[in-house]
């Protein structure tokens, strides 16, 4: 970290060095030439996005067929949970390419909020789900449309999955108030289980289809041209850039210092606001956040902010961010247990993960934001832990 900041002390003058190109009339955004930041945005889709919505549709699609063998008991239930986990694994790489459609449309340019359409954690409520399985309007033309991101999706798809034969809902309210549950019996609610789930993923894998539509058409295009939606390039790349934040934001301080208590959960520590809570998968989703993240830095095998870096002459900076990903890959990899059993029973070794992806979000909003004159998301600029 210290040689990257002395570096920052000759940057001015590199900068007066470094001949400026244009590509379209663009001006050099910072010290980075137009040219270079268009062959960063236009990989960014082809290179690391498409392909990673291709491989989740993949996973989504083997979810499906495998639950369509589920009999909602335990006939097919661990083929089904594999699934699940496999398809979310995937998916957790994407959680880190939120741009453009993928994204909040109250934050991003271009956002469409399909992202929750597709798993909307931590915004979940087993207790939906379950009124939803009692009632049984899944196959309603409008469900989807009528109803908030928490009562489907790959969150709810591991609600029913997961879940006993009890629900997650008080007794005051439906479906325990008006005997709805009771009156399914077991074997009733093991059907709409099953039933209901298989509505679920054929609409997660039609989401991911219409977002990899999205980025290969008007979207990705526009990206790739720095075009409308977006203002310049400068605008182009700070979606991307924002995109990398979801390892601080989410990642980092949803997912590790929030259970930890480190954020203000409302507890000492909130062991039970683990991501995958039900299904153990909390540790893997945060190795799949780093690859996804590697994966966007990297550019694939694309341009990407490596380059950008090195054509700087910080190369560096470049090999600590990934040498700080790998390291952070090690350690999340290493965890073998729940990390709701891990924030109690051994939260040093949770600590020690926070840590490790604070190594690289530290650089991220750090030296990186600076040297290539980026603006950091608002959600994390006050950030200082």
């Amino acid at each position: 970290m210290a040689a990257s900041w002395l570096a920052l002390a000759g940057l001015a003058g590199l900068v007066a060095l470094r001949p400026v190109a244009c590509t379209d009339g663009q001006d050099d955004v910072g010290a980075i030439t137009s040219a270079q930041v268009a062959d960063l945005l236009a990989d960014v889709g082809p290179e690391v996005v498409e392909p990673a919505l291709a491989d989740f549709l993949v996973q989504a699609g083997a979810l499906e067929a495998a639950l369509a063998t589920w009999d909602g008991a335990d006939g097919g239930r661990a083929e089904a949970q594999a699934a699940w986990t496999a398809a979310m694994t995937s998916w957790q790489r994407l959680e880190v390419m939120q741009i453009g459609p993928a994204a909040s449309s109250l934050t991003a340019v271009g956002g469409e909020d399909l992202r929750d359409e597709i798993y909307s954690w931590p915004t979940v409520n087993g207790c939906r789900v379950d009124q939803e399985t009692a009632e049984g309007n899944w196959d309603d033309a409008d469900f989807f449309t009528g109803n908030l991101v928490n009562s489907y999706g790959l969150d709810a798809i591991e609600h029913l999955l997961w879940a006993d034969a009890d629900n997650a809902c008080p007794s005051q309210s439906t479906p325990n108030s008006d005997g709805a549950w009771d009156a399914l019996g077991e074997d009733g609610v093991a059907a709409n289980r099953a039933a209901f789930s298989r509505v679920l993923a054929a609409e997660v894998t039609r989401q991911g289809g219409v977002l990899l539509a999205r980025w290969q058409g008007d979207f990705g295009q526009a990206l790739a041209e720095a075009g409308s939606p977006f203002e310049d390039e400068q605008q182009a790349l700070n979606a991307v850039y924002d995109a990398l934040f979801y390892l601080e934001t989410m990642t980092k301080d949803r997912k590790l210092a929030w259970p930890l208590g480190s954020e203000d959960c409302g507890a000492e520590s909130c062991p039970d606001d683990v991501e995958g809570l039900a299904s153990g998968t909390g540790a893997a989703s945060i190795v799949a956040n780093l690859e996804g993240f590697r994966a966007l830095f990297t550019g694939g095998e694309g341009t990407g902010w490596d380059d950008l870096l090195i054509d700087l002459g910080h190369q560096d900076l470049s090999d600590q961010v990934l040498a700080d990903t790998d390291a952070a890959l090690l350690v999340a990899r290493g965890i073998s247990a729940p990390l709701d059993q891990l924030v109690t029973e051994d939260p040093a070794q949770v600590q020690a993960l926070h840590d490790a992806v604070k190594a690289v979000t530290d650089v991220l909003k750090g030296d990186l934001a600076t040297i290539l004159n980026l603006q950091i998301p608002d959600e994390a600029s006050g950030d200082n832990d």
